[in-house]
């Protein structure tokens, strides 16, 4: 499903509309050998959702880590009512999850997937993706927008594409890329706080909704695709 809207002059791609956002594309390609699939997440992230959906659908079963709040983001609360199991980690930095969740693996035996399953594979299956957006558009856009955390998707679409520019939006973890199409522009709040511009789409105010925020700031073309993940 690709499904291309314009607001305020751009092209939004609603990625939002799939069950977990872009990363739900990949979960066929993943999840294949193995009963119970482990994810260590950021509260914020889609891919834990596209794992819990994905895994409800095909009798598996999904266990995300993420970090202990006083109170369960609306995302963990999603991947509940999917059927995920919820461990939730005290004092949770990313790398602390992450520990958590090989340890679990070690021990139960269950198949621990990558962070933002940044895999040449799953670079590929994002970059096909890429190619039937701008077949859909009828063409490459002058600039991409895209907000940054894995770095999997700005990937994808430099992959995907020969000579628009593309604008990823830093939204976590430094990303470096040498690509000279490639313009990383840092988010003026960390990953934590919410952006509170108005989206006339759903944008996960964490992630997507602070590229969309720079998307209007930043473009500098009538052509342009903004890419809204969840």
């Amino acid at each position: 499903m690709i499904i291309i809207e314009e607001h305020n002059g751009v092209n939004v791609l609603r990625d939002d509309l799939l069950p977990g956002g872009t990363k739900s594309i990949l979960m066929p390609h993943l999840i294949k050998d193995g009963e119970e699939f482990v994810y260590a997440s950021p509260v914020y992230g889609g891919f834990q959702i596209a794992l819990s959906a994905y895994c409800k659908s095909y009798n598996k079963r999904a266990t995300i880590f993420c970090a202990k709040r006083k109170v369960k983001h609306p995302n963990t609360i999603k991947c509940e009512s999917l059927g995920a199991q919820i461990i939730e980690v005290p004092y949770g930095y990313l790398s602390v999850v992450e520990k958590k969740s090989r340890d679990y693996c070690e021990q139960t035996g269950a198949v621990k997937l990558q962070f933002g399953a940044k895999t040449p594979e799953s670079i590929g299956v994002i970059s096909n993706r890429v190619k039937k957006v701008i077949e859909k558009l009828g063409g490459e856009p002058n600039e991409i927008f895209c907000a940054i955390g894995s770095g999997t998707l700005v990937t994808s679409i430099l992959n995907a594409t020969k000579k628009c520019k593309v604008i990823g939006v830093q939204v976590g973890a430094e990303f470096h890329n040498e690509d000279p199409r490639l313009r990383t522009i840092k988010y003026h709040k960390t990953f934590d706080k919410e952006s509170h511009s108005i989206a006339p789409f759903p944008s996960m105010p964490n992630y997507d909704l602070k590229a969309w925020e720079y998307c209007l700031r930043y473009k500098q073309s009538d052509n342009v695709l903004f890419w809204n993940v969840l």
